[in-house]
């Protein structure tokens, strides 16, 4: 062959393939192929907080926001000097730092990969927890992330510039979240979360029932922006409405009227968004 084809650069997938050799190796078994994908390239992130350089350095270059750590960019990890194209955490006096990725949907994780420096600051690499995480009945998903269900952790004691993590079978979550167990700050490169092909590449808003969950608040009622409103049958009718409903994020439910109102996500801080409503009851999708 003149060439070989990489997926793991050209489609950001882990599978075998491409090898000359395999067209002549007599294994006509496999036709149908599913590929593990990272299904974190890209997706939501928080950081617990952001170095900035300007302050603590006094100067100014690229560096330290969260999203540098789902890019797919590995090209910065002999960091020397210049841009520092990786997540790192300022020190702040009594908190852990802790970086995380949402999912945005709920996924069976396989394995998970996370990337620091080669060179030096092994160190800020070191002493921390990774976390698979299924969220909690909430609006505001990066602020009770203590809150929900940690599916499953890793403890990472030493340094290393790679952690390769192979998770227990069935090891379900939407975050990620890699936290230091001392008051250190935090510098990750990359991470890469991975799930099959059946669980990632064939998801669309309209298949969420399949994979996502509801949980419920009874007696409240929810503030937050309006989708469509409509008649349903039951609070399980507009649950189901909500869960094929692209942005749809919480089931409003009026037991008196029986209007179904679909809402979005609230996005300002910390504020609770549930009130007291007898006649109401919401169901937010997770």
């Amino acid at each position: 062959m003149s060439s070989v084809h990489d997926p793991t650069i050209n489609q950001n997938i882990k599978i075998q393939c491409c090898n000359s050799s395999y067209a002549v190796d007599g294994d006509k078994s496999v036709w149908t192929v599913f590929a593990d994908v990272n299904i974190a390239l890209k997706k939501p992130t928080k950081l617990s907080s952001t170095h900035d350089p300007t302050i603590t350095e006094g100067t100014y270059y690229l560096c330290c926001n969260s999203t540098y750590a789902v890019d797919g960019d590995k090209s910065n990890l002999a960091y020397d000097q210049g841009d520092f194209l990786c997540a790192n955490s300022a020190t702040v006096d009594n908190q852990q730092s802790w970086w995380a990725v949402d999912l945005q949907n709920v996924y069976t994780i396989e394995g998970i990969y996370i990337f620091g420096r080669t060179t030096y600051g092994l160190e800020q690499l070191a002493n921390f927890d990774v976390e698979v995480i299924m969220p909690s009945c909430s609006c505001n998903r990066w602020g009770n992330l203590d809150e929900g269900d940690v599916f499953h952790r890793h403890y990472q004691a030493t340094a290393n510039p790679s952690v390769n993590i192979t998770c227990p079978p069935n090891t379900r979550g939407r975050f990620v979240r890699i936290r230091r167990r001392d008051t250190k700050h935090l510098a990750i490169c990359e991470v890469e979360v991975y799930s099959d092909t059946i669980n990632s590449l064939n998801k669309s808003d309209s298949s969420r029932i399949d994979t996502a969950y509801a949980c419920g608040y009874i007696g409240y009622r929810y503030v937050g922006p309006v989708i469509v409103t409509s008649v349903a049958d039951s609070n399980i009718h507009c649950t189901i409405i909500c869960f094929t409903t692209t942005a749809c994020t919480a089931a409003e439910y009026d037991k008196n009227t029986h209007v179904c109102t679909l809402k979005g996500e609230c996005m300002i801080g910390t504020q609770s968004f549930l009130l007291p409503d007898n006649d109401k009851d919401v169901f937010f999708i997770q």
